[in-house]
């Protein structure tokens, strides 16, 4: 008897917590219906736009080749990297799409691992524009200013370039966004406060790049702090966001690779090369620096989000709850004027912030107008849907050219070549983003060898005793950083052209070594 009693009960707590749970997705449904049916088509118009055309339209540059192969290694290794990890970035980046493949069978799924990237960034992308939203209805925008600030950032040309590029950059977005929301919670919790702190940690551990936003987090953070429960607030957030960011020199340590030493590689070693040794980009006000030219590169795509971006700061500043986000432009912007070393994706982590800015300070003006006339009760919205609208349609021709795109990149074209004229067994040098291809989907075995590590990974250049076939893009040889690929530039020089894909810097000329060819071998 005591049995059955003890078993009604616990079926009638498992009855009464799926009820709740049904009350509390009504109740959360009921009160976020609109928000809903008017991201819904947001959402679909961000993902048809990012979609058509990805695999085409930009064409393949090197990191994604990079951190794919170090997913695919975390996958079929359970290495972070198929190389040696020197702590180039923090990995959780390429373990996120190393999960997301091993759950999916995502690399099987496709016959090229940078196919696989597209998806994984058109994830991170759907889930970006989702939380920007979110972020503009928690810091006081109406429904129709976040919906052009979604709309802001999914139509943008650069924003599309960009973000269609596996780059860490665009997984570090949804998690700094999420951060942002939860930093803005209503109710004020110290489980909202943990969850920010934690959502943040694991955007600096996507990318330590992230950590230059932290004094704007901290700010939103600030503004939302209840007084009741702000000690415990501040205490555990910080111990959540400390501990979870721990994690990363904690493995450095067990590694014993924290600090430098002959044989290994060292987290701080490399830390002080990223933050001092880099070759400087210059700043964006000197005409002849390379971090102006990277400017003028974005700005060929779209200047109309980023300057616009920057006109709309003023009007952010005076609002209160903008101000955080406007911090964010404005540093990020410094990071361009300072002088040092400009990462090519920079732009990505000013992507989500301008398309707010424009469309929170045309809600704003719009209500200013509202407030001079005394009338016009939905100037503000109008004001963002008519800005969002207007841009849209200004990059229209832009967007229709990056979505009808049909030529195969170079790179892609060259490893169908290979794979159908190269024996397997032969030593191939060759760029980070065909690396998996010709490894996991071609068979290639030896492996091939990815060009910039001939030179930076002192395991390949004990084990190297031919090269028998070039396959990286022109820029390679004739670059101003050619200079960092002696032996591929001394490789070249007794190498004979087979076939060319593509033409101009980004075009893939294929060399055959001639002979047997012995490197000289680095000291």
């Amino acid at each position: 008897m005591t049995i059955a009693l003890d078993t009604t009960g616990e079926i009638r707590k498992r009855v009464s917590a799926r009820h709740r749970l049904r009350y509390l997705a009504r109740t959360w449904l009921g009160l976020h219906r609109l928000s809903l049916l008017l991201l819904t088509p947001m959402l679909a118009v961000a993902g048809v736009v990012h979609v058509w055309g990805m695999s085409t339209y930009p064409r393949w540059v090197d990191d994604p080749g990079t951190y794919l192969s170090q997913a695919w290694s975390v996958q079929y290794e359970g290495a972070l990297s198929p190389y040696s990890y020197f702590y180039d970035h923090t990995p959780a980046g390429w373990l996120q799409m190393a999960l997301w493949s091993i759950l999916t069978n995502g690399f099987n799924r496709y016959d090229s691992a940078i196919d696989f990237g597209n998806e994984c960034m058109l994830i991170a992308k759907l889930f970006s524009c989702a939380l920007l939203f979110a972020l503009g209805r928690r810091i006081g925008l109406t429904r129709a200013g976040s919906a052009a600030a979604v709309l802001l950032l999914a139509l943008s040309p650069v924003a599309v370039t960009y973000t269609r590029w596996t780059f860490l950059d665009n997984l570090v977005t949804p998690w700094l966004l999420l951060a942002f929301v939860l930093a803005y919670s209503p109710r004020r919790t110290i489980g909202a406060a943990m969850g920010a702190a934690a959502a943040f940690a694991l955007a600096a551990l996507t990318k330590e790049t992230a950590l230059v936003t932290l004094p704007a987090f901290a700010y939103a953070m600030a503004q939302n702090l209840d007084r009741r429960n702000r000690p415990q607030v501040i205490v555990m957030a910080a111990f959540t966001g400390i501990l979870l960011m721990s994690l990363y020199p904690l493995f450095a340590i067990y590694k014993g690779e924290l600090f430098p030493g002959q044989g290994h590689n060292s987290l701080l070693e490399t830390a002080s090369w990223q933050l001092a040794g880099r070759q400087p980009s210059g700043s964006v006000l000197d005409p002849d620096s390379p971090a102006r030219d990277l400017l003028t590169s974005w700005l060929g795509l779209d200047q109309r989000l980023l300057i616009g971006a920057l006109a709309a700061l003023p009007v952010a500043l005076v609002v209160r709850r903008l101000r955080p986000a406007a911090v964010i432009l404005v540093v990020q912007w410094l990071l361009l004027i300072r002088g040092g070393y400009v990462p090519y994706m920079h732009v990505i982590t000013l992507l989500p912030w301008s398309a707010l800015m424009i469309a929170g300070a045309a809600e704003q003006i719009g209500g200013a107008v509202r407030w001079l006339v005394g009338r016009g009760r939905h100037l503000p919205q109008l004001a963002a849907g008519a800005c969002a609208v207007a841009l849209a349609a200004v990059w229209a021709p832009a967007l229709s050219t990056m979505m009808t795109a049909r030529e195969a990149p170079p790179l892609r074209s060259a490893t169908e070549w290979v794979a159908d004229n190269v024996p397997r067994n032969k030593v191939l040098v060759v760029h980070d983003a065909i690396w998996t291809d010709l490894v996991h989907y071609k068979g290639f075995s030896p492996r091939p060898i990815i060009a910039y590590k001939l030179d930076t990974d002192p395991a390949v250049a004990r084990t190297l005793r031919r090269i028998d076939y070039l396959v990286v893009p022109n820029w390679y040889y004739d670059s101003p950083d050619a200079k960092r690929y002696p032996t591929l530039l001394e490789a070249r020089k007794h190498a004979i052209a087979e076939i060319t894909f593509g033409t101009g810097d980004n075009g893939v000329r294929i060399y055959r070594v001639s002979g047997f060819w012995q490197p000289r071998r680095s000291s």
